[in-house]
């Protein structure tokens, strides 16, 4: 406890650096509120329309899809420290000052919970130096500050954070109150994000193998599994109006998973209460309790079978889906972001191999055995789906400042001129590796000629500058109607002005989104007809959208082909360019 206390002054000085140098840095984006993606915008018109009396059970979304309104599969948990905060702060600011604060405030206080917990895992891995050291690799983090920055409102932030908490439980001496945290660490995690479900399984199967190796071990997984399922059943009943006949979704804690757990929950609650002596016996409750709940969830609803967007409509698949580079393979991204955000986690690795090296063995090795295995798991995870490397990133963290003060002490000691500076080039490169490689890849650019030509980064900065906040806003001067714009441009209008879309990025509006990417692609009679239906009056467009672009490569003869070549149908009256 005194090692951590240490921390707590050089956390608040850096947090309050970094803060400022943040706040300075998205000052545009914080004065016109207008996020980082469209996640952080439809996030911050989910919050008003909550603030404005949309009922705590009710997350759909009424300005997409008019008339009908689009379902989210958003928690309301993650707008529940913004709406404290706007609702302190608008009596004496207003409301648009208030979401300012909120905005700003809570990703900021995110991260520095984040870098207490990440320094408070890598003191105890080391000492204070490296707590200390953890703390300023978490607030200067290429991999961590992106989710964390002011403004960046949505759910990620959460989910590292979550992560970070549930394995500074796996250091707990008290097994009881370690437990009970991680299985409610776990289950918020699954209820904000269901992507969390991999991370937890890896908990659970590292309490498991204890459990299986060691009877006496099997307190911990009984608080774990026991928090877990009543925070998941409280979570659920809390957040639907109706839970008993709440649909059967597969990108949400829904009733087949709720099943899943409460099921495997009793088998294994059961089986650890009877503490069989012999270790078959361990090894086959746990292989019942998990095929029990696979079971569960494929009887219940066989379509989850192919993940959260197994059911998705073939259309929006193939348009939508596979250009969402984020939730595909690393061997689907750019050269440059994989490298780039993969270097923070990957610098974990031979920071663990050269502490397991020093390691003297007890209770040392094994909590560097356990940061290790949740750190190659989360690697492993973040290869397949690539928007979870921030979660690896950080459990990269508290490895990677043991080995600096470990690299710092052995150059102190060391007297050869050569080799302190090879340690203090590895110490540096190691604080963050992010910066250096994308240094680098920028250089091997320029050498092979790979960069930008002027006129593809001036067709960038328009486009950029047409998507913006400030752009879309001049359309709040149309009197209130239907617009239908490019996916990542209808949250924004929904955020700066009074309109309805027809859809945006959100995959639970598989109508809207059918029809959306229809009257893109179509002929120009079959648009007319889908554009009538919705009664949409408008279309925005900023004309280099990637989107609009694969539209014109895939349909030559559909509506926007056909309007990005000058050719627009009779029916179709240009406005001038608001952009």
């Amino acid at each position: 406890m005194e090692k951590a206390t240490h921390n707590v002054k050089p956390l608040l000085i850096l947090w309050l650096i970094i803060s400022a140098i943040l706040i300075f840095s998205a000052r545009d984006v914080i004065i016109n509120r207008s996020g980082w993606d469209p996640d952080d915008q439809l996030r911050l018109v989910q919050l008003r329309d909550f603030l404005g009396g949309q009922s705590w059970f009710d997350t759909n979304q009424y300005r997409l899809n008019p008339p009908y309104g689009a379902p989210m599969h958003w928690s309301r948990l993650i707008e529940l420290p913004l709406a404290l905060v706007v609702l302190i702060t608008r009596p004496f600011f207003g409301q648009a000052i208030a979401e300012m604060i909120a905005g700003t405030l809570v990703p900021l206080i995110t991260l520095g919970l984040l870098a207490y917990i990440l320094g408070r895992i890598a003191t105890r891995l080391g000492d204070a130096k490296a707590g200390v050291i953890a703390i300023f690799m978490t607030l200067t983090s290429t991999a961590l500050l992106p989710q964390m920055q002011p403004m960046r409102i949505d759910h990620h932030g959460w989910q590292i954070l979550l992560a970070a908490v549930a394995l500074w439980t796996m250091f707990g001496a008290d097994t009881k109150r370690s437990g009970v945290v991680l299985g409610l660490a776990l289950a918020t995690w699954m209820h904000i994000s269901l992507e969390g479900l991999p991370a937890a399984a890896a908990f659970f199967i590292l309490l498991a193998w204890r459990w299986i190796s060691d009877k006496a071990s099997g307190q911990h997984l009984l608080w774990t599994i026991g928090s877990f399922v009543t925070a998941s059943l409280l979570l659920f009943l809390a957040t639907q109006r109706h839970p008993f006949t709440a649909l059967p979704y597969c990108d949400t804690i829904s009733p087949p998973y709720l099943v899943a757990i409460m099921l495997a929950g009793a088998i294994m609650i059961a089986a650890i209460l009877a503490s069989p002596s012999h270790r078959s016996w361990r090894i086959a409750a746990t292989g019942v309790a998990g095929a029990t709940a696979i079971a569960a969830i494929l009887l219940i609803a066989p379509q989850c079978a192919h993940g959260a967007f197994g059911n998705l409509d073939p259309l929006v698949r193939e348009y939508w889906y596979v250009h969402i580079n984020e939730g595909l393979p690393v061997w689907h991204q750019p050269l440059r972001d994989a490298a780039v955000w993969l270097a923070p986690p990957l610098c974990g690795v031979p920071a663990l191999l050269a502490l397991r090296a020093r390691a003297a063995g007890g209770e040392a090795s094994q909590d560097l055995r356990i940061t290790g295995y949740f750190l190659l798991y989360a690697i492993v995870i973040s290869l397949l789906v690539f928007r979870t490397v921030s979660v690896a990133a950080a459990f990269a963290i508290p490895l990677a400042a043991v080995w600096i003060s470990t690299l710092f002490a052995a150059y102190r000691r060391c007297e050869i001129p050569a080799r302190r500076v090879a340690l203090v080039a590895v110490m540096l490169f190691l604080l963050v590796p992010g910066a250096f490689v994308a240094q680098f890849v920028t250089s091997a650019e320029n050498v092979i000629g790979k960069t930008q030509s002027a006129k593809e980064i001036a067709a960038d900065v328009a486009t950029e500058k047409c998507e913006s906040a400030v752009s879309v806003k001049a359309l709040a001067t149309i009197p209130p109607t239907n617009f239908i714009a490019p996916f990542d441009i209808g949250p924004t209008i929904l955020l700066t002005t009074p309109h309805k879309v027809l859809a945006s990025s959100h995959h639970r509006n598989a109508q809207g989104m059918h029809d959306h990417i229809e009257i893109f692609r179509s002929p120009p009679s079959v648009s007319l007809a889908l554009l009538k239906a919705h009664d949409i009056h408008f279309i925005a467009a900023c004309p280099g959208e990637a989107e609009l672009e694969y539209y014109a490569k895939q349909d030559p003869s559909g509506l926007w082909a056909l309007l990005a070549a000058g050719k627009a149908p009779r029916w179709i009256e240009p406005m001038p360019d608001m952009g």
